[in-house]
């Protein structure tokens, strides 16, 4: 593979990453204002203390989901316009190299992050057996909202990271020409 295809193949690799965060993360923020009305209807439609505790945990995740997609969307713009920079300049090796670090850390984080689906899932679970009350049911419910929606996002976020990763450790170990 000569420079001018490893550049173009970096570039689209780059592109395409980034695309498919750019996409997850307005899904998330539509999701998020979705599952908040939803909520908040729910709330004003029966006024029971499940659905104000129900509609209190999905607002607030809702709140916390839209605000971390809304950071990376700020975030992965620059950052991708400079990676694609990187790549087309002498400096395509050393910034490859970087950009592979990084996704690498994001890889290993997975794992925490389904270890706190499981706390949580754990403590929706948990109130949901222990507890015969409304309120607690309604945080419970909310909270096991947030676990699906966590797996959902981070299964696709994960399986698109690994193969951006593996395209980056493939140009790593082209020929530099």
């Amino acid at each position: 593979m000569n420079a001018s295809d490893l550049t173009t193949s970096l570039q689209a690799a780059v592109t395409a990453y980034f695309a498919g965060e750019r996409n997850e993360g307005v899904l998330i923020i539509a999701g998020s204002v979705l599952a908040a009305a939803l909520a908040a209807w729910l709330w004003a439609a029966t006024r029971s203390s499940f659905a104000v505790s129900f509609g209190a945990t999905v607002v607030l995740s809702s709140a916390l989901l839209a605000a971390t997609a809304g950071s990376l969307l700020v975030r992965d713009k620059p950052l991708a316009a400079n990676l694609l920079q990187g790549i087309a300049s002498t400096e395509r090796t050393t910034v490859t190299a970087a950009e592979h670090e990084r996704v690498g850390v994001i890889l290993s984080k997975y794992r925490y992050y389904r270890y706190g689906a499981v706390i949580l899932a754990t403590i929706g679970i948990l109130g949901l057996l222990l507890s015969d009350r409304a309120w607690v049911h309604g945080i419970s419910a909310g909270l096991l909202l947030l676990v699906v929606a966590q797996i959902l996002i981070d299964h696709y976020s994960e399986h698109r990271a690994r193969i951006y990763h593996e395209h980056l450790s493939a140009s790593s170990v082209s020929p530099h020409i």
